[in-house]
């Protein structure tokens, strides 16, 4: 990439290249214009490392070409953007994964495209003319939503650069999914092979301006995918509450912000879904979560995407105020409960980053060594919970959940671990009635330190240090 390569807009927002580590501008500057480099070249060659800290499945934010850097932009779905690499390459990249027992999972960005896209045409480009803007007789119209004739048309949440698709057309529909090589199924297929979809604004697709028939066309997506491959991952992102979308026909699973990320957030750093201040006590965070788990399908509830942050949220080693001791207590819950961890680029070196775009900083390679501590903590419960059969489909029990301390326990035949968290400053000493998961078990193992904990008569007494969790196994 090269300055002024090309315009993200018509003559406007040109490309901007900048060295690996300097700071993202903000939104409405140059956020979406700045390139610093990375591609998929650069992440296979980081496969030994991701292998050896535990990762067994990349999620990847959009890579289809797109003029901005983040990509929800989409110009052309049946191709790697140039700046990330070839078709070939990508192939390689899954091939390789694939070699090594790991997955891959795309981004779906199929609820609205770019101006750019030769469809719309939004800055007449195309030399036959055809494109729908300004163009009422193009053969591409009800490709989007326009207001008749005029050049009014519906944009992704009211934003005019990403105008939102007609799942009314035919055409629409087979080329994103019903299609014999629409979209889905495409990338599904030899010689990409890819393991899930993550559907971008789900809730937000269907029929008009609304999201009419909405459930109809989830269960549409999730037929293509599985019609190819039919342990393809579903995923959704839903800011909100997603049990509709969770009862077995439509997801596998959601990003999981309503019943992980949000309680989380509120109990461990006292940020509210705006990132306001909240209180949050022990008693009301476990029944937050057990009232959302409680709405979906078991099944459903071991394939949740649990994360503690994302490319839309803040970091949260930021709303933690930088707190180390916050952030390994919630990494510790976040890979003990019930769900898919998940954890963003960085977290492994302490990573910080305010509000999107401050959260999408290149990664620091060069901290790698001088916090070898944290990629020990990161690799320490990725081997847990690759080797627990209890924390991958067990069972969960509450154990204690009071003011600042809670306790939980995951239990699969005579496989228990139990996760205890103490976000209060002051060590806390809790008796955990053991005698309710059933088990035998009267002696564990801490996950960090390996000190000796027992049980006696279904009861274990155990002491959690302020500002801490503790891993029992």
């Amino acid at each position: 990439m090269k300055d002024g390569e090309y315009c993200l807009q018509g003559n406007e927002k040109p490309a901007l290249a900048k060295p690996w580590g300097e700071p993202v501008s903000e939104h409405g500057t140059n956020g979406a214009c700045e390139f610093y480099g990375g591609d998929l070249k650069g992440i296979r060659d980081k496969l030994d490392y991701l292998q050896a800290l535990g990762v067994t499945t990349l999620y990847l934010n959009p890579i289809f070409t797109a003029p901005s850097n983040h990509k929800y932009d989409t110009s052309d779905y049946f191709n790697i953007d140039p700046h990330l690499g070839t078709n070939q390459e990508f192939a390689d990249l899954v091939a390789d994964l694939h070699q090594r027992g790991m997955k891959i999972v795309l981004d779906a960005v199929f609820n609205h495209t770019s101006l750019n896209h030769p469809w719309f045409d939004g800055f007449e480009r195309r030399e036959d003319g055809l494109g729908a803007w300004k163009n009422p007789s193009s053969p591409y119209r009800e490709y989007y939503q326009f207001d008749g004739d005029s050049d009014d048309y519906v944009g992704w949440n009211g934003v005019k650069s990403l105008p939102k698709l007609n799942y009314l057309n035919q055409a629409v529909r087979d080329y994103f999914y019903q299609g014999e090589n629409a979209v889905i199924k495409h990338w599904l297929r030899p010689p990409y092979g890819i393991d899930g979809w993550r559907f971008d604004v789900i809730h937000m697709l269907g029929e008009g301006e609304g999201a009419t028939n909405n459930a109809h066309y989830v269960k549409a997506f999730r037929e293509s995918a599985k019609s190819v491959n039919q342990d393809c991952y579903v995923l959704g992102e839903h800011f909100f509450e997603a049990t509709q979308w969770l009862q077995g026909d439509q997801e596998d699973g959601a990003m999981n912000y309503y019943g992980f990320a949000h309680p989380v957030r509120a109990f461990f750093t006292g940020l509210d879904i705006s990132f306001d201040p909240c209180y949050l006590n022990a008693e009301t965070f476990a029944a937050w979560l057990m009232e959302a788990m409680a709405k979906v399908p078991w099944q459903n509830q071991l394939s949740q995407l649990n994360q503690l942050d994302s490319h839309d949220t803040m970091r949260f080693l930021t709303m933690a105020n930088s707190d180390e001791a916050t952030l390994k207590s919630a990494l510790m819950f976040l890979f003990c409960w019930v769900g898919v961890p998940c954890i963003y680029y960085g977290t492994e070196v302490a990573m910080e980053g305010g509000h999107d775009p401050d959260n999408r900083r290149t990664f620091p390679w060069e901290q790698l060594d001088s916090r070898d501590d944290m990629v020990a903590f990161i690799n320490t419960l990725t081997t847990l919970r690759r080797e627990s059969n209890a924390l991958q489909s067990g069972s969960l029990q509450w154990l204690y959940a009071k003011g600042d301390v809670l306790a939980f326990a995951r239990t699969l035949g005579d496989d228990i671990v139990i996760c205890a968290v103490n976000r209060g400053e002051d060590p806390a000493t809790i008796s955990l009635p053991l005698w309710q998961t059933g088990t035998m078990q009267t002696c564990f193992s801490t996950l960090f330190g390996g000190q000796s904990v027992k049980a006696s008569d279904g009861e274990l007494l155990m002491t959690v240090e302020g500002k801490s969790a503790q891993v029992l196994w």
